[in-house]
């Protein structure tokens, strides 16, 4: 094939596309989920609701009253506590699958410069290799600071989710 551009770029292209696209798609699914879920909660409780009137209305005796109110707000506890679980759920699970493409991404052959300039100098012109040499050096740096960005940025997600799980 004839082309400025290298096989090997439009393929690294392709795939970045691919991995982007994928991950609205899982950050899409999550937000289904977590809408699906709060659409249930609402349901649920408006069914609860109507059904603690009616017998609170139906009770002669105001203690038969307070006892389903009582009933009632320590079942709310409870389902709160699983509304939150199911929350805590769905977040770790996007954050794995995000976790996992970023990880694959990075595992991928396209990612790794060194390799594709490496492909380049085996392919470039007299008087060429001073200047690969130079981005090799600089693609070397340019790595070890993306990789230690991308630890550091997992850490943080994870933190993140962490303490909106534990304040929620």
């Amino acid at each position: 094939m004839n082309s400025f551009i290298p096989e090997q770029t439009i393929t690294a292209a392709k795939a970045s596309l691919d991995t982007t696209f994928g991950l609205a798609n899982k950050a899409f699914q999550g937000f289904e989920k977590l809408v699906e879920l709060n659409a249930q909660t609402v349901k649920t409780t408006l069914a609860e609701a109507q059904e603690l009137v009616a017998k609170s209305l139906i009770s002669n005796a105001p203690q038969a009253a307070f006892a389903v109110q009582e009933n009632q707000l320590r079942a709310g506890v409870q389902k709160t506590q699983a509304y939150w679980t199911h929350v805590k759920e769905i977040v770790s699970s996007s954050q794995a699958e995000f976790e996992a493409a970023a990880k694959a991404v990075f595992k991928q052959p396209s990612f790794d410069a060194k390799a594709w300039f490496d492909n380049m100098a085996k392919h470039t012109l007299p008087g060429g290799d001073a200047i690969l040499a130079i981005w090799k050096s600089s693609l070397g740096a340019a790595g070890q600071s993306a990789s230690a960005a991308y630890e550091t940025a997992t850490k943080a997600t994870k933190k993140t989710v962490e303490t909106a799980v534990i304040e929620a």
